[in-house]
């Protein structure tokens, strides 16, 4: 099993940078193979999306090596902090610039619904925010969150979101409080390993 790690957090000291090297990490004990791709590496940069015919994108070097990288993971792995109720900036152009049509879905004629090109692949997403969940959850975020990119994003697509967890008030958790949520992390892809192989044969069976 392949993971992608795609984050979008500006700063190293975050813990959203920990929760990334902490799956990382276990990651490895695990799986096939596991890449980490940092949204905010100067080497990663891709410009806004651009285009006059959407047949004809602006150029981007970078897009072709992230679709391989996309294409040839079984899941992939969100993680960024949220911003304005949503999140960043570029981490929705992350998403406009590579899982466009012709790659991730496919328009069919004489069908409302996409052909879903990036099927049987799973994704988590892990964000954070600095105000208390029951607000988020209750009045503005997640949920809105979640199901605008369960629904309008991952959907279309037909990846399955398989896990979605805010860790809210970041700037008042105890370095304890961080280490149970890293903690929970190698658990729980200890336990996906055992489940793992048996998606894997009703997979390969199916397919």
């Amino acid at each position: 099993m392949k993971k992608l790690i795609i984050i979008s957090q500006p700063s190293k000291k975050w813990f959203l940078w920990e929760l990334a090297h902490k799956y990382e990490e276990e990651s490895i004990k695990n799986w096939d193979k596991i890449d980490i791709l940092d949204l905010y590496d100067k080497k990663n940069f891709q410009p806004n999306l651009e285009f006059e015919d959407m047949k004809i994108l602006n150029p981007d070097p970078n897009r072709e090596k992230f679709q391989k990288l996309i294409k040839d993971s079984d899941e992939l792995v969100f993680i960024f902090p949220i911003w304005w109720g949503n999140m960043p900036a570029i981490m929705k152009n992350f998403i406009d610039t590579n899982f466009g049509a012709g790659f991730a879905y496919k328009f069919q004629k004489w069908h409302s619904v996409p052909l879903k090109l990036l099927a049987w692949k799973t994704a988590k997403i892990f964000t954070s925010c600095d105000w208390f969940k029951y607000i988020y959850n209750n009045y503005l975020c997640p949920m809105y969150l979640k199901k605008y990119i369960e629904i309008y994003i991952l959907w279309v697509f037909g990846v399955e979101l398989k896990q979605f967890e805010l860790y809210d008030h970041m700037r008042k958790r105890t370095k304890e409080e961080k280490d149970k949520y890293l903690e929970d992390i190698r658990l729980d892809l200890k336990r996906e390993k055992l489940t793992w192989k048996f998606t894997k044969i009703i997979k390969d069976i199916i397919e």
